[in-house]
């Protein structure tokens, strides 16, 4: 049973091979990147012959995750490059934009044999660091096979990982067996990944690594827009639509202020105008990558650009997290929170659970249920900022509390390579 789950599992991606190369090639086009559709195929790779330490963050979302325990490493064994894989273009530009300049970033190849060896034979990690969820059966034996120490960093497992088909199931755990350690960032995702197969001896529960202090807030360049706004950060479709409509409504309210939407994918901007131009006309909107001008007639402003979600969080009044009045999980809400911003977000957080009870029971954040009900608090804090400001500084003192969590991993991170690189010592 074990063989033939991994036998289908090849046998799908050879038949899908002519779709997942012309995606690849239309992801490579649409980004402007000729080095992802070879990077992918694992060809035309630098080669590397001073064993880097190797961490994966699929896109912008686990990058920015791993950023406190990539700079904790840079700290710590300054002597050891580092490289960073990406699947996202999204996840390329963040990397270049955001982290070191030593740190070198590289797309994963596809999960194919041929092209995860040529990957691995090109970098010769020392060491295997994959954030949160990412398993690829092809990848993970081979990592195995050439002994290189393989660590899930901040491990969790969404529930469609959980409550997927019960031969992916089988497939997840003969993945599992060529894991080292299972860093898992709540009970919840330990409990889950020894259910889905993982040995209990190496999983361990360490918290969330997002906890972390990342960033200096004194190092955050603060946007100025000549204006006070509110911002709403990693929206998604049906979202900024949603939010037109309650700043429309709330327009005797505002006094002044702007409504900064920043959405996740900045590539949507055309579909994005068509939504706020059903309540407001071109001349109430300014967009950041086209340099418009924020004038008195300004309402919203569209932040279409990459890289400043945290320079526009330092200098809003209060944050709306997005992908959560839509059935998208949510985003990391533990940024704003960290600078002490008065934060809302809506229903729909699974991808952050362990996060919104955190705050919610520290009294550090608000979750509407709805949009009217999104309006209602804005409203409020509008009109009582006393009452919002108490948010921003209870999610602020909470998060002083877990700066612990980064040093753990460290620690387990540094004895397991050196436990399992056979006299590479990181």
């Amino acid at each position: 049973m074990t063989n033939k789950g991994l036998f289908r599992y090849r046998l799908l991606l050879r038949l899908l091979a002519p779709l997942i190369l012309l995606f690849n090639a239309w992801q490579a086009m649409r980004a402007g990147e000729r080095r992802l559709f070879w990077q992918r195929l694992g060809v035309r790779l630098p080669r590397h012959t001073d064993a880097p330490l190797w961490l994966h963050a699929a896109s912008v979302g686990e990058l920015i995750a791993a950023k406190p325990l990539i700079a904790a490493l840079r700290e710590r064994f300054p002597h050891i490059p580092i490289i960073i894989t990406t699947v996202t273009p999204t996840g390329a530009a963040l990397a270049q934009q955001r982290l070191p300049a030593d740190v070198q970033h590289i797309y994963l190849p596809m999960d194919w044999p041929g092209a995860t060896q040529r990957f691995l034979r090109a970098v010769k990690p020392r060491a295997a660091l994959i954030m949160e969820t990412e398993l690829w059966p092809n990848l993970f034996a081979n990592i195995a096979q050439q002994n290189i120490p393989l660590i899930i960093v901040n491990g969790r497992l969404s529930s469609r990982s959980r409550d997927t088909a019960a031969w992916i199931k089988k497939l997840y755990a003969i993945t599992l067996t060529n894991v080292d350690a299972i860093l898992a960032r709540s009970a919840d995702d330990a409990g889950a990944y020894i259910q889905l197969g993982a040995p209990a001896d190496k999983v361990h529960l360490l918290g969330n690594i997002k906890w972390a202090n990342s960033n200096n807030a004194a190092e955050i360049q603060a946007i100025d827009l000549g204006r006070p706004y509110v911002l709403a950060a990693s929206t998604h479709d049906n979202e900024e639509q949603q939010l037109a409509r309650i700043w429309k409504k709330m327009a005797q309210q505002t006094q002044g202020r702007l409504l900064v939407i920043a959405p996740r994918h900045p590539q949507r901007r055309t579909d994005i105008l068509k939504q706020l131009h059903k309540q407001y006309s071109n001349q109430a909107i300014a967009v950041r990558s086209r340099n418009d001008a924020i004038n008195a007639d300004t309402q919203i402003y569209l932040a279409d650009t990459l890289g400043e979600l945290e320079s526009f969080m330092m200098s809003a009044e209060y944050i709306f997290m997005g992908g959560s009045l839509v059935p998208r999980g949510g985003h990391n809400i533990l940024e704003p929170a960290r600078l002490g911003k008065p934060i809302i977000f809506g229903p729909n957080m699974t991808n952050f659970i362990e996060e919104t009870q955190l705050l919610l029971q520290a009294g550090g954040a608000k979750q509407v249920t709805d949009e009217q009900a999104l309006r209602e608090t804005l409203s409020d804090w509008l009109a009582c900022p006393q009452s919002a400001a108490v948010f921003g500084k209870k999610a602020e003192q909470i998060l002083l509390k877990q700066d612990s969590v980064l040093n753990d991993y460290l620690q387990i991170i540094s004895r397991l390579c050196e436990l399992n690189a056979k006299n590479q010592k990181i």
